[in-house]
């Protein structure tokens, strides 16, 4: 009894030392591992639920018996299976800051100002509340960064839409009847029988997307540009300019065992708050 007392009371004196120093460590940290930090967890929390929502939507719709619906199943996943590579140049093109870019051109059509895109550092609060003449008070991701976000989410709603739709012909037609037959209605099925049903593909799709997020790099890199101060950069971009340009080879190996850990302990947190939640019938 005596030694679990000691041992709480000591802990409890670190985690007070720990955050009191929380503040000072960070302000005397590394800036750039600071900033890929956030980049990271913008671009994770931007990506992720947005991509999973469109994917069931679309996936609920392609599995109903209509016409057309193969082809449509096939258009939304020819981003997925197009070289990342390619499609990142396009996107990079497509919203150029040029006044004649194709984004640009949209932007003009609705009466706002040509915008700089993947140039642009600021973030898309600040643009927003700027342009109704307001004072943002969090300046959010900046507009690079969500044109990458956006170029993530059309490249994987795809793939999720497949597994999806692999999900939904493993649930038994049977159930949703027999909940009609009781009187629910189109919302009570999705909500009670479809999306219960459908737990373990959305865990596995959640799962896969938040590790893909932290450690994404091949697109972003193609489409970051200096212009945009860094705001682009995730910690995966953080590390490999670490290793290969300033060439702190020690310094980027310490990064890149922070990132496996971030990794481990979120793919850990998902397991305990959501995969005890997942239900396999």
């Amino acid at each position: 009894f005596f030694i679990r007392v000691l041992a709480t009371s000591a802990l409890l004196v670190g985690a007070v030392l720990l955050i009191f120093q929380i503040p000072t460590v960070v302000a005397s940290g590394d800036e750039d591992l600071w900033q890929g930090l956030k980049v990271t967890i913008f671009f994770s929390m931007g990506t992720v639920p947005v991509q999973l929502a469109i994917a069931l939507t679309l996936a609920i719709l392609l599995y109903q018996k209509m016409a057309g619906s193969t082809a449509f199943r096939m258009a939304y996943f020819l981003p997925y299976v197009t070289p990342v590579i390619a499609s990142a140049a396009v996107f990079k093109q497509v919203f150029s800051s040029r006044a004649t870019s194709p984004a640009n051109q949209v932007v003009t059509a609705f009466g706002f100002e040509p915008q700089l895109w993947l140039r642009e550092p600021d973030g898309i609060f600040t643009i927003v509340a700027e342009g109704l003449g307001l004072d943002a008070i969090i300046a959010g991701p900046s507009l690079a960064l969500m044109v990458i976000i956006f170029h993530s989410i059309w490249i994987y709603v795809g793939y999720n839409i497949v597994i999806y739709l692999a999900g939904l012909a493993t649930i038994p037609n049977e159930l949703n009847e027999a909940a009609e037959i009781d009187g629910a209605g189109r919302w009570q099925v999705f909500r009670h029988v479809t999306f219960p049903l459908l737990s373990p593909t959305t865990y596995f799709l959640s799962l896969i997307a938040i590790i893909g997020t932290f450690k994404a790099f091949n697109t972003i890199w193609i489409m970051r540009d200096g212009a945009a101060l860094g705001t682009t950069d995730p910690f995966s971009v953080v590390i490999f300019a670490e290793f290969f340009e300033k060439t702190r080879y020690g310094y980027a190996a310490a990064l890149a065992f922070i990132l496996f850990g971030i990794i481990i302990c979120l793919t850990v947190l998902n397991n305990r708050v959501q995969g005890s939640r997942v239900f396999y019938g």
